[in-house]
């Protein structure tokens, strides 16, 4: 192995984790959002008061919201996964 291969490989290790992390955070983030998101769904639905929008409403929101925290976790995994790939990608071969 010459000095250009293991250095274009630490390179590529460090890129890789890099990437790991980044889709590691993102999906740090999607769960936060779902925690808050889905803390003011019991509370809606149960006041006295019926909300303005109407039940239905409430609820359908609920669903797009999390149809997109569903999209969102799953870019976040590909990322997270891809990272991996570039890491163990870049290793020397044993």
């Amino acid at each position: 192995m010459t000095a250009q291969d293991a250095s274009s490989g630490s390179a590529g290790r460090s890129f890789g984790m890099i990437i790991f992390a980044i889709g590691v955070a993102l999906l740090a983030a999607v769960f936060v959002l779902a925690i808050l998101t889905f803390r003011q769904l019991p509370q809606v639905l149960a006041s006295d008061q019926p909300a303005p929008q109407g039940i239905l409403t409430v609820l359908a929101v609920a669903a797009v919201r999390a149809l997109f925290l569903i999209v969102m976790g799953y870019v976040s995994s590909l990322i997270a996964s891809k990272g991996l790939e570039l890491y163990s990608a870049s290793r020397p071969p044993q």
